[in-house]
Order: C-alpha cells, then structure tokens, then sequence
C-alpha cells in the first residue's frame, strides 16, 4: 500500500510539494516540523501511524510474554535465559544482534546473561502477567519456574494477533529443546550458534560435544 501524502503547506523546507506522514514523523523528531502547524487531518494521519507503530513494536516486555506463552512453563533461571537469548538473537534482534540486542547479554559463567531481562521478569511478577514457583530442575537442584498467570495468558491472547508468527518462529526455535532432562543441549545449542558468549563460561567444557 502506498504511503499517503498531503499538500504540504506546513513544512516549507521538508520535502516537495508533497509529504508522506513518514516524513512529517521524521520532522517532528528533529524538530524541522512543529506539532502546532499541522492541519488536522495530517495531525490524525500522524497520530493513527504512531499508535499502530506502537501496537507493532516489538518490546522486551511483549517479548518476555510471547516467549513464556509460546512454551508454557520454563523450569530454571539459566534455561529461561537461555531461551531468552536464542529467540532474541534469532527473532527480534536479528538484524542488529552484532552491534545491538533487546535484553543486552554478556557472557556469564553459565551461559549468555541478561539482567535487563531478569528485571523485566521481576516486573512481570510485581504486574501479576508472571507467576514465579519454586521447582525442581533437570540438573538435579531446587530453582525457580516461570510461567503465565490467568492475566498474563489473557495479554498473551491479545498479541497473538500482531505478533502470530513470531510466536510460530519461537516454538521453531525452542520446541525441540522443550523435554531435556538437562539444560546442557540447549546451552551447548547457545554456544555453537553464537561462540562469542562461550568466552567466560566456566560449562563449555561440560557442553562440548552434547548435541
């Protein structure tokens, strides 16, 4: 579709005759367009963009719902984590992962680390959309699940209908993962797809060769 134009007769030094409501945006931004001089009409095409932009966007937040949406419960801090990691490193970050990722993770002694997404999972709890329950995980150790509350499961429905595929691309990512008896294949996964956060992990060496 076609982006939709307007007479330009409020931004003399922006464009042409003509501007799209990209570029009246663009303006806005770097203050070449002022709000007060836009004509109605091209102030409600500005404010109908915004908004869908915003229903569209990807957030950590949003992300941190699809994920625990799309899997169910996730048993253990490091696997949650981890999973984390991959669908950002393989979904929403994708095209900037080598200069720039959602969460910001660092090689950690047990894999990629994000505390950007352990304060975006507190939030969620704090928010009642995550229910954090103690459980028993695979490597044989009391830690913490995490899974949708009755809220969360609802705001989960609600995205299905902007962010469907992504939560397609998710389960394409993780499904195979799902019924580990051990955190390690998903790690050992980790560690092969992006080498780079293997630097400081103090359990490459137990992961080498786990498929």
């Amino acid at each position: 579709m076609a982006e939709r134009e307007f007479k330009n007769t409020f931004a003399p030094g922006v464009g042409g005759k003509a501007i799209g409501v990209d570029m009246v945006i663009a303006g806005l931004r770097h203050g070449t367009i002022k709000e007060a001089s836009l004509p109605k009409e091209v102030y409600e095409a500005v404010d109908a963009e915004l908004e869908r932009l915003e229903r569209e966007a990807i957030t950590p937040a949003r992300a941190l719902i699809l994920l625990l949406g799309a899997m169910g419960d996730i048993r253990g801090k490091t696997r949650l984590q981890v999973c984390a990691f991959l669908v950002d490193m393989g979904i929403h970050s994708k095209k900037t992962r080598d200069y720039f990722t959602m969460y910001g993770w660092e090689p950690s002694e047990c894999g990629p680390y994000s505390s950007n997404l352990e304060y975006h999972v507190q939030k969620a709890i704090d928010g009642s959309l995550v229910e954090a329950f103690p459980a028993y995980a695979p490597e044989g150790k009391d830690s913490m699940g995490y899974r949708l509350t009755g809220a969360g499961e609802k705001r989960f429905q609600e995205l299905l209908g902007t962010f469907e595929n992504d939560t397609v691309l998710i389960r394409g990512i993780l499904s195979r993962f799902k019924n580990d008896r051990t955190v390690d294949p998903l790690i050992a996964h980790a560690y092969r797809e992006y080498p780079e956060y293997a630097n400081r992990g103090t359990i490459r060496d137990r992961v080498k060769g786990v498929q």
